[in-house]
């Protein structure tokens, strides 16, 4: 496609189009104009053809005017503002003797946006008069020339007459006399009267004297009133309280009491919560269940239905009741004391505070009458399964499961001991020493092991080296001799664990016992580094218990010390000499610490030369 202008002719593709500034305007301009707030058709201007605007106007020509030019319409500045004027019209009646004429009261109301008129007449009650709407809202004429009633042709104190009816106004009201007196100008009367009513004054005569003269007297309520009425024929039904007077009195009034029901003494019973309502409109009992979280009972609420609670067992026989039944009264619910439910203890503990005053009020009762009294009992100890004893099979977490729940869980590691510990392994070399339940043979002495401790979960294996030149038989070649696994204590549960070896710790492993005889240096470095957790290995330790027990022996441990060089032996001897009680693990921990020297030993304990 091409676009032709004048003598170019320019292809339709994006960015080659343009404006043609000799093409003829065809816009639609504005059709409407504005006077006065409202839109009325205008003439149509156009490009084509122009615009011929007549001359203002000249200044004599133009005529003042009173009305106010305004901006909005009409319909907009008078929404719901509406004008009320209170008027009467007088009706004839006949064939009456009481009244000859009735005064029909009425409200006239004008709506400014439009100047429509509608009539109402208040609607009264048994007044047996078709009343409400007595004119429909619409523009009302005047007269017969056209003329429509305006707010200038209603005026408080005179007559207005609509389709033949004649209204009297009476009064307006404060919005009506302000608009009329204001903005048009008006003068308003005072506010009237309506006149009286014949009918009113009829009733007014039939109306007794109830203050002077009381008819009839007072009913009397007593006991004597009860037996002349009796001797005089009454029937005895009609003797009887007034039970309508008691429920206008006591309507709505509801005591509530907090009772408990403890059935434990029968089989599956348990003790279970209730409120109790009592009626005080007709002697009712209502007792509800109160329903407690994994109760396991449906929640059910009603466990009596309201009616009258008899406070003793029916004795009946093959003809009937033996005897008349007796219901719980109001006196009979007191706070600490028991009421039967059809053969059911239940136990008043607690009342509401609209209870509690009903009776101060009406029964002289105190504080005192309502004590606290406290339902809640201990929570017994949940019953624990006992643990059977290990049997030996598999591993003591692997057992534990199967006595735990019917399909046994794997057994959740300890994450972070395994990532920190992962490669962490402390090595001893160990003899077999003997013990009750196994014989040490010549053999077995010789024998050397390295027993090593994983730190990631807590697991021992044993290793026992090969050596041809000891005097050990050809069938003993060593290697592994305790496949990597926990070791329990003797006669526990419990399996042994890191703090529990040390130099000089004797571990009993299946009813053999090895002797821990020393580590190597790198188990040595990490026990130091972690004095907490190994406090042998800990020299301030170490030292504070060795001293309390050399306490009074300075003399001894300087001269044996003082000036010479510390060896493990001459260490040992000297402790034996003083009666001080230590482990090897201690020696090598002192030891590693001095570094030998015997100064250095007697500067740690605090003993200086004599």
């Amino acid at each position: 496609m091409v676009l032709d202008v004048g003598d170019v002719a320019i292809p339709m593709l994006p960015g080659m189009t343009f404006v043609d500034p000799r093409a003829p305007v065809q816009r639609r301009a504005q059709s409407l104009a504005y006077i006065n707030g409202y839109a009325v058709p205008g003439e149509r201007a156009t490009g084509l053809k122009p615009t011929v605007h007549a001359p203002p106007p000249a200044p004599e020509q133009l005529k003042e005017t009173a009305l106010p030019m305004s901006t909005l319409p009409k319909f907009v500045a008078f929404d719901r503002k509406v004008l009320r004027w209170n008027c009467y019209f007088k009706e004839s009646v006949t064939e009456s003797a009481i009244e000859n004429h009735r005064v029909r009261k009425c409200t006239i109301y004008m709506y400014l946006e439009d100047e429509s008129v509608h009539v109402e007449e208040p609607r009264q009650p048994n007044s047996g008069i078709p009343q409400g709407v007595f004119l429909k809202r619409h523009v009302v004429p005047k007269d017969n020339e056209g003329g429509v009633f305006g707010p200038a042709d209603i005026s408080v104190g005179s007559t207005v007459t609509m389709y033949g009816r004649t209204f009297f106004v009476v009064s307006c009201d404060g919005f009506t006399r302000e608009y009329l007196t204001g903005a048009l100008g008006l003068s308003v009367a005072p506010d009237g009267t309506f006149p009286d009513d014949p009918i009113d004054g009829h009733r007014a005569t039939l109306k007794k004297d109830t203050v002077g003269n009381p008819y009839p007297p007072a009913p009397r309520d007593d006991v004597l009133a009860a037996y002349i009425e009796a001797a005089a024929g009454k029937p005895s039904n009609a003797l009887a309280p007034d039970k309508l007077k008691k429920f206008l009195a006591n309507d709505r009034k509801v005591l509530r009491f907090f009772a408990v029901w403890d059935d434990r003494g029968a089989l599956y019973g348990e003790k279970r919560p209730f409120v109790v309502h009592y009626y005080l409109a007709d002697d009712s009992v209502e007792v509800l269940e109160v329903s407690e979280p994994n109760s396991g009972r449906d929640p059910f609420p009603v466990f009596l239905r309201r009616q009258p609670l008899p406070n003793k067992p029916l004795e009946v026989d093959a003809l009937g009741p033996t005897k008349s039944t007796t219901t719980y009264t109001h006196k009979d619910f007191l706070v600490g004391q028991y009421i039967k439910v059809y053969n059911r203890d239940f136990y008043l503990y607690d009342a509401d505070n609209f209870t509690k005053a009903w009776y101060v009020q009406n029964e002289g009762m105190s504080a005192a009458d309502f004590p606290e009294i406290d339902i809640e009992e201990k929570a017994l100890p949940i019953p624990q399964n006992a643990v059977p004893p290990y049997n030996g099979f598999g591993g003591l977490d692997d057992s534990l499961q199967n006595c735990i729940a019917l399909i046994p869980k794997p057994i959740a590691p300890d994450f972070h001991k395994q990532m920190d510990y992962a490669r962490t392994i402390l090595r001893y070399k160990a003899k077999i020493a003997p013990g009750d339940q196994y014989e040490l043979s010549d053999i077995d002495a010789e024998r050397d092991f390295i027993l090593s401790v994983y730190l990631a979960n807590d697991t021992i294996a044993i290793y026992e080296p090969p050596d041809r030149k000891r005097n050990i038989p050809a069938h003993i070649t060593g290697g592994k001799f305790l496949e990597r696994q926990a070791v329990l204590k003797p006669g526990s549960s419990e399996k042994y664990e890191a703090h529990d070896l040390y130099a000089g710790a004797v571990v009993n492993v299946f009813r053999r016992n090895f002797v821990l005889t020393e580590a190597d240096e790198y188990s040595y470095q990490f026990m130091e580094e972690h004095p907490a957790s190994f406090p042998r290995s800990d020299f301030d330790q170490v030292l504070l218990r060795i001293r309390a027990q050399l306490e009074g022996k300075e003399t001894e441990v300087v001269r044996a010390f003082a000036g010479k060089a510390v060896t493990e032996q001459s260490l040992t001897a000297a402790l034996d000499a003083c009666g001080v009680e230590y482990v090897k693990q201690e020696l090598v921990t002192v030891l590693r610490k001095i570094a030998g020297s015997g100064d250095a030993w007697c500067a740690a304990l605090g003993f200086n030369k004599a």
